[in-house]
């Protein structure tokens, strides 16, 4: 993410491009305080105003969350804010979607701008408590973060006290309630089917969570204002090789990003990551980068890769990667992976594709948490988007070609 001056439009110039294996190293240097503060003198302190001017702010350029729910900022502090009880604000940058690397890029090259927008969340809806949420194993992105909180505090800054805290390396790791309920004391692990929005925990303290490119977008909005905010989302493009990201405008068009980091043609891409949905080419042109991308993911395939061996590895991810809560988890996942393996694998006819969407729609809304839901919507997409593959597979032959180890190998074992 840029800090534009005035009239600077977008760019689908890439900003980080990286392996796999690498998810988050190898962004440039961050961009430091002085720097930072250099960028844009002009504006007025947020912290020296009221914070019903940053709350009309928001609402007047319509800010929503960019985590994948796309909830109105406003009225999510609004809730927090008349909640009764000390509050917590959390920056979440678990990125638990392996395809994206959109929030490891934002903290590293701009740690202060996700920092600044966590401060003025705090201080808007009264909270004496802020944290920044991330994986154990993003250690360039911790650097990048605790270098940037102690620059912030030798260099005198107002901020309430911001710490970083840790969760296991996990999918579901960064999922609201799951972070709520460790900042509890609790395990990691979603709680029962919330609110969207802001979440009060049952300790009673209302606790706003962010994810850290919506903070960023907040920081950015006190420095512009809401008249020179320009509306656009950062964006991962996965390829089977590597992941950028990039900055879009909102409305652009889905296809025309998807393809211009895409080697072949794209005909279907994977939208809002692995509990997202599949779209064919002519839905992708009907598409606009916005809310129906979700949390800003992009994986295009083109003809000669087969999105049922694709989705194949994704449904056994999410399977192995369930809180285990609850009978959907423990037993209609794995099930379901077992079944969408066999059509992948050509060893299915019609009689396990009706078993399949037989348990699909009883898991469907049956768990725990949203995650069993994510893997029904991604798994139903992928039938409707390559039915004609389906059809093919059930025949014992696949016309497109190979799409097994389209993603690395880690991405099949689930939790790590």
């Amino acid at each position: 993410m840029s800090l534009p001056a005035a009239g600077d439009g977008p760019t689908h110039t890439a900003c980080w491009t990286g392996h796999w294996s690498a998810p988050s190293t190898g962004c440039p240097e961050p961009c430091r305080l002085r720097t930072y503060v250099s960028i844009s003198p002009s504006t007025v302190p947020v912290l020296s105003c009221p914070e019903r001017l940053l709350l009309d702010e928001l609402e007047r350029c319509e800010l929503r969350g960019h985590g994948g729910g796309w909830f109105p900022v406003a009225t999510k502090w609004r809730r927090v804010a008349t909640s009764a009880g000390d509050g917590v604000v959390v920056a979440n940058g678990a990125e638990s979607e392996p395809a994206s690397a959109k929030d490891a890029v934002i903290l590293q090259l701009h740690p202060h701008l996700v920092l600044d927008g966590l401060t003025y969340a705090a201080e808007s809806v009264h909270a004496s408590e802020a944290v920044v949420w991330m994986h154990q194993g993003a250690r360039d992105t911790y650097r990048a973060v605790a270098r940037a909180i102690a620059e912030r505090y030798r260099s005198g800054l107002r901020d309430l006290s911001i710490r970083i805290e840790v969760a296991p390396n996990r999918y579901l790791s960064g999922e609201s309630s799951a972070i709520i309920s460790a900042l509890e004391g609790g395990p990691v692990l979603p709680r029962h089917r919330v609110e969207p929005g802001a979440v009060v925990s049952a300790g009673g303290r209302p606790t706003l969570v962010h994810n850290v490119e919506t903070l960023a977008r907040v920081g950015l909005l006190a420095r512009t204002g809401a008249r020179d905010y320009e509306a656009t989302m950062m964006t991962t493009v996965a390829t089977e090789s590597a992941r950028i990201v990039l900055e879009v405008e909102t409305g652009s068009s889905t296809l025309a990003v998807a393809q211009e980091f895409s080697a072949r043609p794209v005909a279907a891409a994977l939208v809002g990551g692995f509990g997202g949905t599949w779209l064919s080419r002519e839905q992708l042109a009907r598409t606009p980068m916005g809310p129906a991308v979700g949390a800003g993911i992009l994986v295009p395939i083109g003809g000669e890769t087969c999105g049922l061996a694709v989705t194949a590895e994704i449904v056994a991810y999410l399977a192995a990667s369930g809180a285990g809560q609850c009978g959907p988890c423990l037993f209609g996942l794995p099930a379901a992976a077992q079944l969408f393996a066999e059509i992948a694998g050509l060893r299915a006819g019609t009689g396990v594709q009706k078993k399949l969407r037989r348990y699909l729609d009883e898991i469907n809304g049956r768990g725990a948490c949203h995650h069993p839901d994510g893997t029904v919507r991604l798994a139903e997409s992928a039938l409707r988007t390559f039915a004609d593959d389906v059809a093919a597979h059930s025949d014992g032959r696949c016309e497109v070609g190979s799409g097994a180890g389209f993603f690395p190998s880690a991405v099949g074992r689930g939790n790590s």
